[in-house]
């Protein structure tokens, strides 16, 4: 079935949005959106990056078209002046959407809030997230205890898992020890595996640790 002009023209019309939900959903959403929460958020998000246009082009003198949306199903809205608004509103969806993602990411609300006082919650992730994602150096530098094997690993987080079944975490400049301090054997790199109720990560970091890890 071919799809209406109408659909067509909306579809072109919601590019921004789309562009923007879809790098979220992909990169900085934890959990996959329904289908009336995708089209809220391409309609919000879209609206967001129109919104900005509009002050864009305000800003230099350059004249914003509405779009009158009743003719939408009658004719063809997407003149030159529209279709330029459109291209615009997509660049500045995808400037918007990486900000957007950072604040995700670095929790930018919660630390706001927490910073005022308003709350003690970190948001909907949980506390392996927060901490990995806090941008702190005490976090940076880790000790994972394996109880099983009875053994340490020592070293400075380069990648770590979303929040899932299994925990993973890439070291890097390990050194491996055992449980009574003795080291063992050094590694440039170990990546390591286990079921979130059975890990054990310590934060020993200290102002000189970090400091000649950082010039290692």
């Amino acid at each position: 079935m071919t799809p209406s002009p109408f659909l067509i023209q909306l579809a072109i019309l919601l590019l921004p949005g789309v562009l923007w939900t879809h790098l979220e959903t992909k990169f900085a959403s934890k959990t996959k959106p329904t289908q009336v929460e995708y089209l809220a958020r391409t309609l919000l998000f879209g609206l967001a990056s129109y919104v900005v246009t509009y002050v864009v082009f305000w800003a230099v003198g350059h004249e914003f078209t509405f779009v009158d949306f009743t003719q939408v199903d009658k004719a063809n809205v997407i003149t030159r002046a529209i279709a330029i608004q459109i291209a615009v509103a997509t660049c500045i969806g995808l400037v918007l959407s990486v900000l957007w993602m950072y604040a995700i990411n670095w929790k930018l609300m919660a630390r706001i809030l927490q910073t005022i006082k308003a709350t003690k919650s970190y948001g909907d992730e949980d506390v392996w997230d927060f901490v990995f994602n806090s941008g702190d150096a005490a976090a940076e530098y880790v000790h994972v205890r394996d109880f099983e094997n009875k053994i340490v690993y020592a070293g400075w987080v380069n990648a770590f898992s979303e929040s899932g079944r299994l925990r993973e975490l890439a070291l890097v400049r390990v050194q491996v020890f055992n449980f009574e301090g003795d080291l063992l054997f050094e590694t440039p790199r170990v990546y390591i595996s286990r079921k979130t109720e059975g890990l054990h990560i310590e934060f020993p970091a200290t102002s000189e640790n970090i400091t000649n890890g950082a010039k290692s």
